[in-house]
């Protein structure tokens, strides 16, 4: 029986977006592509009419994931604070197997920022500012501090996760996410609740510190 049309596309999506992370996007043409595929360029063109429509779905599909990875992130126990959640958000999109998908993003990024490539306009920044102000909403988060404060750390983690990339500095970028970790957690004025002790006087948490932290939560959680 023939596959749906949308289950073929999406099938071809995550073949083109596999080969994409592993490949990069610099240089795409239809006709390289297919061959890597296996799949001939009416293939591509039926299903996508040309570059520009396929780098469109791509960058669609690429939101998708992002949003399925929020939701499951979502899922487990809460963090015991906004900065705790940084670091093990951080630790969690670093580990090896996430980077090569996370290295595509940014060189998609750094088209779309140097006008190489244009009528799109991805969400993913918009829906990663959404998420982080909806949790630092559920710590005590005034809904415009938490909008302004979510694009502060955004703009944050995405200038340290290129440096991360570029340099693989890891002592440094942690120390520096340490700081911004302490910035998000101490209280300000009319913008949020203040945080437990434990959380103001938190100090560098390392990727074991993090994954363990959230792992007892989730046990307490369900306990």
């Amino acid at each position: 029986m023939p596959q749906a049309p949308d289950t073929r596309r999406t099938e071809l999506l995550d073949a083109v977006v596999a080969h994409l992370t592993e490949h990069g996007i610099a240089g795409l043409s239809l006709r390289p592509l297919a061959k890597a595929l296996g799949q001939s360029t009416y293939v591509l063109t039926y299903h996508f009419k040309d570059k520009s429509g396929l780098l469109a779905a791509v960058l669609d599909h690429l939101d998708q994931q992002q949003r399925e990875a929020l939701q499951q992130w979502a899922s487990q126990a809460p963090p015991s604070s906004p900065g705790a959640g940084i670091l093990a958000f951080w630790h969690w999109q670093t580990r090896p197997e996430a980077l090569p998908l996370v290295r595509l993003d940014y060189e998609i990024f750094g088209l779309l920022a140097s006008g190489r490539v244009s009528g799109h306009h991805p969400r993913m920044i918009e829906d990663w500012i959404d998420f982080i102000g909806h949790q630092l909403m559920a710590y005590g988060w005034g809904a415009r501090a938490a909008r302004i404060d979510a694009t502060l750390i955004s703009a944050a983690l995405s200038g340290l996760t290129q440096d991360y990339l570029v340099t693989g500095d890891t002592p440094r970028i942690e120390e520096a996410l340490t700081r911004l970790a302490a910035y998000t957690d101490a209280p300000g004025p009319g913008t949020k609740q203040p945080l437990p002790a434990r959380a103001r006087g938190r100090r560098s948490m390392s990727r074991k510190a993090a994954e363990t932290e959230i792992s007892a939560e989730a046990v307490a959680e369900r306990a």
